[in-house]
């Protein structure tokens, strides 16, 4: 496949920021390259070791989600510029702020109530998703787009709507109708079902759909439609109740796959910050909240230091588990892609490398 399809892919998992004068994704290689395979990095590391991996005449594609800054763009550019079987896509911070962010899936996990965004940037997309089947196939397929996260509308699940209408078809040689017979002109009674999908499921609906739809070709038509989810950096909302910080730790720790590095006390909290970025903005926004817990990557004391004259809650992990958690994220949507389309792209999943 394309490189160009996948820089497709990652302008919608990352939105370029448009408001600044210089973009923060780029990308350095061939973008007419045909790849076949797909890394996530984010340090210099790793994309030292996966450039130096033997190919086999077909080209890698790796998706740096690490800070990006001007001096790191330069050595980039000119340490990979001669290599012809790889292309690196930097992606910039954005794929933090949205709903398939870690700090959102963080926020739900622990059960905060009305999490938003700590600083607003905008407002999200989803796909509506339509499909045409069988009276009799429609409550079937209408369950697999459910079991794949779709139908969701705020505080309300399991949304959907059909209206029945009715199908033509003429099968030429070699097809295999569900209904009716190949070589005949067909007109059979069918349901339009549509059904809203989140964007980081669009690829697990439609393929979940493929396994279960009795059409030999079946027409999924996708696009977009406004959400009207806030986006932006960081997550805050309040516990459904009084938590210990010790338990909400223990559950953090089994999202992110680490041990925190600190936990200041083990006091009860209700409202918390949960924050992906820069450390010292996120302590930052946890002291103007004035909120009973702060959740972030590990400050290098910053957080110590603070924790003598706040009352705020503390816990820090180790900077690398929310790239790794997003990278983990990202793997798995472009292997759901993958799949649908038939790509044939072998993903592989990030080390701590």
């Amino acid at each position: 496949m394309k490189a160009q399809v996948l820089n497709r892919l990652l302008d919608e998992f990352a939105p370029a920021e448009s408001d600044k004068p210089y973009a923060t994704d780029y990308s350095v290689g061939n973008h007419a390259l045909e790849v076949s395979r797909f890394f996530v990095a984010w340090n210099p590391a790793q994309v030292e070791g996966i450039t130096r991996k033997p190919q086999d005449g077909t080209g890698t594609y790796v998706a740096y989600l690490g800070p990006v800054s001007e001096r790191l763009r330069t050595v980039f550019s000119i340490t990979l510029r001669g290599l012809e079987d790889h292309i690196i896509r930097f992606v910039g911070p954005t794929w933090r702020y949205y709903s398939w962010g870690i700090v959102s899936k963080i926020a739900k996990d622990i059960g905060a109530l009305d999490a938003r965004p700590v600083n607003v940037v905008g407002r999200e997309t989803d796909f509506k998703l339509v499909t045409f089947v069988s009276p009799d196939d429609l409550p079937k397929v209408r369950e697999s787009l459910f079991s794949a996260g779709a139908g969701r509308y705020g505080p309300y699940s399991r949304c959907s709507f059909s209206s029945p209408g009715k199908g033509t078809f003429y099968g030429e040689k070699g097809t295999k109708p569900a209904y009716g017979r190949a070589g005949r002109m067909e007109e059979i009674d069918e349901e339009r079902l549509e059904v809203v999908v989140p964007f980081d499921r669009v690829g697990r609906a439609i393929s979940a759909l493929r396994k279960v739809h009795p059409y030999e070709q079946p027409v999924i038509e996708t696009y977009r439609v406004p959400s009207g989810r806030e986006f932006g950096e960081g997550r805050i909302g309040t516990l459904a109740s009084e938590v210990m910080v010790s338990e909400v730790s223990k559950r953090i720790s089994s999202v992110l796959g680490s041990k925190p590095v600190y936990v200041s006390g083990d006091a009860q909290a209700r409202s918390v910050i949960i924050w992906d970025g820069d450390p010292e903005k996120g302590l930052y926004e946890g002291l103007l909240r004035d909120v009973d817990l702060y959740v972030g990557p590990d400050s290098d004391g910053l957080a110590r230091l603070s924790a003598r004259g706040m009352r705020t809650g503390v816990i820090e992990f180790p900077c690398y588990c929310f790239q790794m958690a997003g990278a983990k994220e990202l793997v798995y949507m472009v292997r759901e892609k993958s799949k649908a389309q038939g790509w044939g792209l072998r993903t592989f999943l990030p080390s701590k490398v």
